[in-house]
């Protein structure tokens, strides 16, 4: 669905099929598709650039799995193997063709399989010098180095990545160093070089970092569903580069070895404590970088990109991204879900108990979602066991529980006489602490309803002589009818107990 929204936004901003099926890394056939079943929903581009994901997906028809073309795709992806195998000593094209027969009986014969290898091997071997187009791309990559940071107290040291973003056209470059390659580390920085450039180029080109890569693959890899969510924040696009070619990254590899020399060697005799203090000292070195002249051209990186690329980048959002952690899981029987990470209850409309439901959430917001629709919202919470609770997440009872506190019960209780007063006083006194009682209460207020305030008043005076104070022991004498009997008579009776039977047990 990300790479769908993607789509709709490149479309509404202008760019043909041909143009976003490059930026995204998409099959044009497959964009042309999506576009043609956008087409009969009767929306433009902006408007279907402003519908949920529940929306779009009603507007879509079921996806369909496309099967690559088999002999040609099998082949290619056996060439890197064959290119090694023929490398060395007695391999011949005719015993790998053998070889390949045994493994696609209805592949290429012998002649169309020398021809493709051959061709393959001589577009492996080109050089193409690609003219960067300016405000296009984003070049990103951490370099091999790392900076140390040592201990203050102790002495002990930790390595710091170094992070570095350059915009393809003018060389404009950001430096920084970060606690790690993990997802959120890596997200923030591409997020902070963003910032610094002040803008957002088309395409943001990534080494197939696992923090951007779910799956690593030499025509069609996959990024993670945090960094496309990113790019669709950002309306860029991302390309991952092809594992192990460097020529694919070469600007950012040239940018890194610059960096070594015009940062890095002038930081090497130096202490670090904290990340802070580590960057507040690239950052002068990195401007000097920026505004250092090309050897073979009268202008510098920082003029380049404030004349002619940084007005060709599209502004930044007005708020910028958050990273979204999203999880499966159950409602439970109490209407809540569990975060692991806060070790925090959150609830649920209570209609949702039993069902799978995903999680969304950053570092100040839950979301709880339902077949793409918004069923929950709360501020993230650290109260370890704690719970955020919505009163109409309850149902109707235990709204109704919520609502009422001892106060309201003791108010409630007065207003109807002065015994059944001191009755609910006792039960709240009995009790270790308040909430305890509340329940009973609660039933207590409920017996007024079906016997009345009369009888509930008799019963709490025959279970005041027995000094028995509860809702257990008010529906067992108003259940039985003792409460109607004489006051004389009733001191002739045993104290009301569910494991005293009586006389009529025995007949």
């Amino acid at each position: 669905m990300l790479d769908i929204q993607r789509i709709i936004q490149l479309k509404a901003r202008g760019e043909s099929n041909r143009s976003i099926a490059r930026l995204l890394g998409i099959n044009r056939k497959t964009v042309n598709e999506y576009i043609l079943n956008l087409g009969g929903a009767d929306k433009d581009f902006s408007e279907l650039s402003r519908l949920d994901e529940q929306s779009l997906a009603a507007i879509l028809p079921e996806p369909k799995v496309f099967n690559k073309p088999q002999a040609y795709q099998d082949l290619q992806d056996l060439v890197p193997v064959y290119q090694k195998a023929l490398k060395k000593s007695g391999f011949t094209y005719l015993n790998i063709w053998e070889e390949y027969r045994k493994k696609y009986p209805d592949g290429y014969g012998y002649t169309q399989f020398k021809e493709h290898m051959q061709q393959a091997f001589a577009v492996q071997q080109a050089s193409f010098h690609m003219e960067q187009i300016m405000g296009e791309k984003l070049l990103i990559d951490y370099a091999g180095d790392r900076f140390i940071l040592t201990d203050r107290e102790s002495g002990t040291t930790r390595p710091a990545e170094l992070f570095i973003a350059i915009l393809a056209g003018s060389g404009y470059t950001y430096v920084e160093a970060s606690v790690s390659q993990q997802k959120a580390s890596f997200i923030n920085s591409v997020r902070r070089s963003l910032e610094f450039i002040g803008g957002v180029p088309k395409l943001i080109v990534t080494d197939n970092l696992k923090s951007a890569v779910t799956q690593a693959h030499r025509y069609e890899p996959e990024l993670n569903k945090d960094f496309k969510a990113f790019a669709l924040h950002y309306g860029t696009a991302v390309l991952a580069t092809r594992a192990r070619k460097p020529k694919d990254k070469a600007l950012v590899e040239n940018a890194v070895r610059l960096v070594y020399q015009r940062i890095c060697f002038a930081l090497k005799d130096q202490v670090f404590f904290d990340l802070h203090s580590l960057n507040a000292a690239i950052r002068p070195l990195l401007d000097l970088y920026n505004q250092r002249m090309y050897q073979q051209r009268q202008t510098s990186r920082a003029q380049l990109f404030l004349e002619q690329e940084q007005p060709l980048l599209s502004p930044l959002p007005a708020q910028a991204f958050t990273l979204i952690t999203y999880k499966q899981a159950t409602v439970q029987k109490n209407y809540h879900v569990f975060i692991s990470d806060d070790k925090h209850y959150y609830s649920v409309p209570h209609e949702y108990i039993g069902k799978k439901v995903e999680l969304r959430y950053n570092e100040s917001l839950l979301e709880v979602y339902s077949s793409s629709t918004r069923i929950a919202s709360h501020p993230r919470s650290r109260k370890s066991a704690g719970f955020s609770t919505i009163s109409s997440h309850m149902p109707d009872n235990h709204q109704f529980m919520q609502g009422w506190n001892m106060t309201d019960f003791l108010a409630w209780a007065k207003s109807k006489d002065p015994i059944i007063h001191q009755y609910v006083e006792t039960v709240f006194a009995q009790r270790a602490h308040p909430e305890q009682a509340l329940r009973s209460c609660w039933g207590i207020q409920r017996l007024g309803k079906i016997y009345g305030i009369d009888r509930l008043k008799s019963a709490c005076i025959r279970a005041a002589d027995f000094e028995q104070y509860g809702y257990k022991i008010l529906e067992s004498i108003l259940g039985q009818n003792l409460d109607q009997q004489d006051h004389d008579e009733e001191q002739h009776y045993l104290p009301v107990h569910d494991n005293l039977r009586g006389a009529t047990y025995y007949h």
